[in-house]
């Protein structure tokens, strides 16, 4: 983590400048905190999911889904508006088979709706120790688990989804939040906690599940622990003002990338400045310089100009 930190450390500061996948009204006393100390040019751009607009494109992104997102859509359209629980940590989640039988048991204890995204493992092959015998059958109908890629952003625009159970990971996070969810948060590693902490501590739209220490240390999440976020963030007595809250960003991100909002004026400031600065550099450089310098601003453009 030390040598990522440095690189990263690096690179910022012989940048031109910082492009930030948020938005300004999501953290507004971060971001001027940022921009006063690191004396660097930084333009909040984001949420970018938002830009995935056509229905394809919030299915495919990343890759082809290993549900039918029809076959996904019509299982949510089943269920009533905001009783369902969404659950995925990411791409690179790596769970033992005891943690994975708490998850299984607490979901289904929580007697919710729920879509558990389930990263396969391939050394197992079809055999799967860590779920309870008889489990989709006990679940049919209030459970529906996808193994393998899911499309996320349908699920979680869909009115029946009411709640998130998340790594923290930014991404992710951002996706939540750009669809108006409370979420149950579950950090695991790197920068997690800390988004963690701007979830449930700042916006006050999470939920922590009991997850404090880096995975590799081993504490087991109890099915009970499990259990007890979601059914708080679905339906528990802080529920009702938590989903407003949640609400309101979602509405906020949402203006934020529509033209004459904020990460639409930021990018529209990046692409001026960049620009100018192509200007300045072209005069120091040869060709090739201004070639890549044009084919980056025809791929920023495009990003702008989506609609």
């Amino acid at each position: 983590m030390g040598m990522i930190m440095k690189a990263v450390s690096e690179s910022e500061s012989n940048s031109f400048g910082v492009l930030v996948n948020s938005f300004y009204e999501l953290e507004p006393a971060y971001a001027d905190f940022y921009r006063s100390v690191g004396a660097k040019r930084a333009w909040h751009i984001g949420p970018l999911s938002l830009f995935n607009r056509e229905f394809a494109e919030k299915a495919q992104r990343g890759k082809k889904g290993v549900i039918d997102e029809q076959e996904c859509l019509k299982w949510l359209e089943s269920k009533t508006p905001g009783s369902v629980i969404y659950v995925s940590f990411g791409s690179g989640a790596k769970f033992t088979n005891e943690q994975m039988l708490e998850i299984a048991a607490g979901l289904e204890g929580s007697q919710q709706n729920f879509i558990w995204v389930v990263k396969k493992n391939e050394k197992q092959g079809e055999k799967e120790d860590w779920l309870p015998e008889g489990y989709e059958e006990r679940t049919k109908g209030e459970g529906l688990i996808i193994r393998g890629w899911a499309p996320q952003m349908l699920i979680l625009e869909h009115k029946a989804v009411g709640g998130f159970v998340t790594h923290c990971g930014w991404n992710s996070a951002l996706e939540g939040i750009s669809m108006g969810l409370p979420m149950v948060t579950w950090p695991r590693g790197a920068e997690q906690f800390y988004n963690e902490k701007l979830l449930t501590q700042v916006l006050r739209i999470g939920v922590n599940v009991g997850a404090t220490e880096l995975v590799k240390k081993g504490k087991l999440i109890s099915r009970e622990e499990v259990a007890k976020a979601v059914r708080e963030v679905i339906d528990g007595e802080e529920a009702e003002e938590r989903r407003e809250r949640a609400k309101k960003l979602g509405e906020m991100a949402k203006a934020a990338v529509e033209e004459g909002g904020s990460s639409y004026n930021d990018l529209s400031r990046f692409m001026e400045e960049l620009k100018c600065y192509k200007v300045e550099k072209v005069e120091e450089e040869d060709t090739t310089c201004f070639t890549l310098w044009n084919a980056f601003l025809v791929i920023v453009n495009k990003l702008f100009t989506i609609q």
